[in-house]
């Protein structure tokens, strides 16, 4: 075989794929959770599943569809003895990482904005914070929380794998 660390990545990927759990829990006091993945979505506020997450999430599943057909794809070419590279679950966690930068923008800016108060949102990737605010001559505390789950630091293999097929890749040349 020409390529075993690539297959060794296609293979996780598929995994991680097709795993249906999320990468990531947020929790805004309790009062507002998300458990996400690149994959889905699950918002709940004030203990209702929101319909939105639905939606969102049939966008999501074409997503999935789509990065699953491309590694089964990569694995049919290794096995012909041809180079597929296909670097989708290489960057997904890495740029899930910034999926705590977002909210933290849309939370501090948008979201105090628009109900016109100050709303000092902690900047937290991993963790958790309390938030403490004013409001009409009352203060308000939530514990904000972000965590990986599991899942996300599974994600992290094909990472790995695909930096170590890099590297032999770039030996070869």
């Amino acid at each position: 075989m020409k390529y075993p660390i690539l297959l060794s990545y296609f293979i996780v990927s598929i995994l991680i794929d097709i795993i249906p759990l999320p990468w990531w829990y947020y929790s805004v006091g309790g009062i507002f959770q998300i458990y996400d993945s690149p994959f889905q979505i699950n918002l709940i506020m004030l203990g209702e599943n929101l319909v939105i997450a639905q939606v969102l999430n049939i966008l999501l599943n074409a997503l999935r569809i789509y990065v699953l057909m491309n590694l089964i794809y990569g694995i049919i070419l290794i096995f012909k003895g041809e180079k597929y590279s296909y670097s989708t679950m290489f960057w997904l966690p890495i740029f899930y990482l910034l999926d705590p930068v977002i909210i933290y923008f849309v939370v501090d800016y948008l979201v105090s904005k628009g109900i016109g108060m100050s709303i000092n949102y902690p900047f937290l990737i991993i963790g958790q914070e309390t938030l403490t605010t004013q409001y009409q001559g009352a203060t308000v505390s939530m514990l904000i929380q972000s965590y990986p789950t599991i899942l996300f630091w599974l994600s992290l293999i094909p990472v790995i794998l695909y930096i170590m097929f890099l590297i032999t890749e770039r030996k070869k040349n």
